[in-house]
């Protein structure tokens, strides 16, 4: 296990946890379901046996019911026996006692994605992050106890802490990937729940330009991006009106670096443009 005290994870922002109202509430369904099911039963015993089916097969229903509630507080208490640390430099996810840093400046890909009555809307109700391929997701879902505040604060720090590699990266010459999933998958996988299952494709992007299914685009060509709030998608077009890119934004891992490493790009040159002499 990797430990927050190996890095220099600066400040702890805050702590996040689940609920257990919901864990709390199906036990005692479970209980309340047992305990009628076995006065059912004892009825049987007393009343006239004018129909023992009824008794029964009641008695079993809510046996059933018991059962069904049990195994759901086992599975929501599984699923929310994690807590989040969010340093100024990284989050910890804690589970058990035992802690697994990530710096934001090691994570490769920040994936949000809807889920739930949020599905046709296309709010993020869902953060996942990974340092890269090889390694599995880590799922936070909105079940986690202010879950909103917790998304904004690890996108903002994310962002702040991982922008300024990125940058020095394009400065140097070299290449940073993005990864992207097609609208099609994105709708699937909100269809079929299957969020995580997901197959990229890549982005890469340098300082002069952008590669996209193995199309490379100068970035000098590009004439827009343009983020369209009512159908979720992110445009890029270049020079001649020509769509490079267009995907719906939460397909887009790592969008906000996405999209403000863009942004910065295109700002400076749009400067030393402006700097040069006529």
């Amino acid at each position: 296990m990797q430990h927050p005290q190996s890095y220099s994870t600066g400040e702890l922002i805050q702590t996040f946890r689940h609920g257990k109202f919901l864990v709390y509430f199906l036990v005692i369904l479970g209980v309340v379901c047992l305990g009628t099911a076995g006065f059912v039963l004892y009825l049987s015993t007393i009343a006239p046996q004018k129909n023992p089916v009824l008794f029964f097969g009641t008695s079993g229903f809510l046996l059933f019911c018991a059962l069904c509630a049990f195994a759901a507080s086992v599975w929501q208490k599984k699923l929310r026996r994690a807590s989040y640390d969010v340093y100024e430099k990284g989050i910890a996810q804690v589970i058990g006692g035992q802690a697994q840093y990530t710096p934001y400046a090691e994570i490769q890909d920040l994936y949000l994605f809807s889920s739930g009555q949020t599905i046709l809307s296309g709010m993020a109700t869902n953060l996942a992050y990974r340092r890269n391929a090889s390694e599995p997701f880590r799922w936070i879902s909105e079940h986690l106890w202010k879950f909103m505040d917790f998304q904004q604060l690890v996108r903002e720090r994310y962002l702040r802490e991982r922008q300024p590699a990125v940058l020095d990266t394009l400065a140097s010459g070299g290449a940073v990937t993005f990864n992207y999933i097609s609208s099609g998958q994105v709708w699937r996988k909100r269809i079929s729940g299957k969020f995580l299952n997901i197959s990229t494709q890549p982005i890469v992007l340098t300082r002069d330009a952008l590669e996209v299914q193995g199309r490379k685009i100068p970035l000098s060509s590009l004439r827009s991006v343009d983020l369209n709030a009512w159908t979720e998608k992110v445009v890029i077009k270049d020079e001649s009106g020509k769509t490079v890119l267009s995907t719906i934004g939460l397909g887009i891992l790592s969008l906000d670096l996405f999209l403000n490493t863009l942004s910065l790009i295109r700002e400076q040159d749009h400067d030393m443009a402006g700097a040069t002499p006529a």
